[in-house]
């Protein structure tokens, strides 16, 4: 199985992401989904290695990802890791859960939930009937658009860098970015509203032992 595809089989189920940063829970499971495949190897070491706590601090701060990445990688090569080995760890990472820059589909699928009152229409990479897979989700209330996200699924819910639009009032369009852990955003949201005022919205941090 191709690394991403095992990450996000291995995030599968409640509290799935969570147990990935668990070495006694999850350390090994790449490997075998993978079939022994090096770079479950480099991704294991990004999460219980020197550059955990920093990945970390990344997902609670998504929108400034960039300047992480960049200590990230220092501390991967800390641990033994090549300049290069270093770069795909993060580059795994990113791609899995759909940061900027590293979102890929390769198939996309329609699904459209309607009920009385409102309709949502996601478009993107499916599984088993549920969104699974880098796609977007739009909604509409009584007819009219009100929001997406724009985000990565596992197993029809949300984990990953999540661009999110909203309707308010009917007329403001903000904008609200960040990292989502099962359908919730943690650590700061950055909120860009209509008139182009930018600030940081604080949600419960994610933290992992």
């Amino acid at each position: 199985m191709d690394i991403i595809y095992a990450i996000r089989e291995l995030c599968r189920g409640e509290h799935g992401f969570e147990n990935m940063f668990d070495k006694a829970k999850s350390q090994g499971k790449l490997s075998q989904l993978t079939g022994g495949d090096r770079e479950a190897e480099l991704f294991e070491t990004l999460l219980y290695g020197n550059a955990r706590e920093t990945l970390i601090e990344m997902i609670n701060d998504a929108y400034n990802f960039k300047q992480y990445a960049v200590k990230a990688h220092g501390l991967l090569m800390s641990d033994g890791l090549s300049a290069m080995d270093a770069k795909r760890a993060l580059e795994i990472f990113f791609i899995t859960f759909g940061f900027p820059g590293y979102r890929n589909i390769e198939t996309s699928e329609t699904l459209i939930d309607e009920q009385p009152s409102y309709k949502t229409v996601y478009e993107g990479e499916v599984k088993d009937g549920k969104p699974h897979g880098v796609g977007v989700r739009n909604f509409y209330y009584q007819g009219k658009w009100s929001g997406l996200d724009e985000c990565v699924w596992i197993d029809g819910v949300m984990y990953g860098y999540d661009y999110a639009k909203e309707l308010e009032f009917g007329a403001f369009e903000d904008q609200k970015i960040g990292f989502v852990v099962g359908d919730n955003f943690v650590g700061k949201m950055k909120v860009i509203t209509s008139d182009g005022e930018e600030f940081d919205d604080p949600v419960t941090k994610f933290s992992v032992k």
